[in-house]
């Protein structure tokens, strides 16, 4: 396994060159691939000894909205193309209702009605496609051992898979190494974050958050679990990482930086990215 990064916006803000020659000198083997990369990008992480890691589809492909939808489709096709201009053969989503105004039911029927022309054209250009398990706020459904087994029941086809990050597993109490061992066939793409339980706020609040207070800590809208990097939350990354070992995961690790207390400045996201990787890493060398 090796790592990469997906860029958050203090880095996409950065000199391109300046941020490949960073995280190759931070151990990084890839970057995650953006809709804008061209051959030009691809040469400079190339010139820095990088790869580059699965493109990123953007598109409401389950918007309650039809005319939206298809727009989203035609999106996601683009995509597809790019990402095989760039030679990818993997992709990652999150099919979300971007307008967040339908009922969990009624997005999931409009993802079984989007994706299987965006399945299709990623079969016949020899690519895979990921969906990661983040329910970004109730857009995206497909995040659950129980719409996994739906949707892969609905579209048979084993150019759909999963982009699994532990960190949402954490805040809604699903066994991730469960996961690791009864869909490993389907694990496409791992992305690296954590999450950190507030307890005092889980008291408060409860598992549905709160109601009319505000937030009292950077990053908890929920106000008892909020992102963390690898090894400031509840992950168990030597478990985790030893499963996917075990399943026989040889996949990128791609790290995700959504901690609030390692944001601001490009240095200090450099810093938390270099010190995630670090303590991933020492579980990654011992499987």
């Amino acid at each position: 396994m090796k790592f990469s990064l997906i860029l958050p916006a203090a880095l996409q803000e950065a000199p391109f060159a300046e941020v490949a020659a960073w995280a190759s000198s931070a151990g990084f083997h890839a970057v995650d691939a953006e809709v804008w990369f061209d051959a030009a990008a691809a040469s400079v992480l190339q010139a820095h000894g990088l790869l580059l890691g699965p493109m990123r589809i953007r598109a409401s492909l389950a918007d309650s909205d039809l005319a939206t939808r298809r727009q989203a489709i035609e999106s996601a096709l683009q995509t597809i193309d790019a990402a095989v201009a760039l030679g990818l053969d993997l992709l990652w989503t999150l099919p979300r209702n971007f307008r967040n105004d339908a009922s969990p039911q009624q997005n999931y029927d409009a993802v079984c009605a989007s994706l299987p022309e965006v399945v299709l054209h990623a079969e016949r250009k020899g690519v895979r496609i990921a969906i990661e398990n983040c329910p970004y706020n109730g857009q995206n459904v497909i995040c659950t051992p129980e719409t996994w087994d739906a949707l892969f029941a609905a579209i048979r086809s084993d150019a759909l898979g999963i982009c699994l990050d532990p960190s949402h597993c954490i805040w809604q109490r699903i066994d991730y190494v469960r996961v690791i061992r009864e869909y490993a066939p389907r694990i496409y793409h791992v992305q690296a974050k954590d999450t950190e339980i507030l307890s005092e706020g889980l008291y408060r609040y409860g598992v549905e958050g709160r109601v009319v207070e505000t937030g009292s800590k950077r990053g908890d809208s929920s106000g008892w679990w909020r992102h963390r990097l690898p090894g400031l939350g509840e992950v168990d990354w030597a478990s985790f990482v030893a499963a996917l070992a075990r399943s026989g995961y040889d996949g990128l690790l791609s790290l995700e930086h959504e901690d609030p207390e390692w944001s601001g400045s490009r240095e200090r996201v450099e810093s938390g990215f270099a010190q995630g990787r670090a303590h991933v890493a020492q579980f990654v060398t011992a499987a």
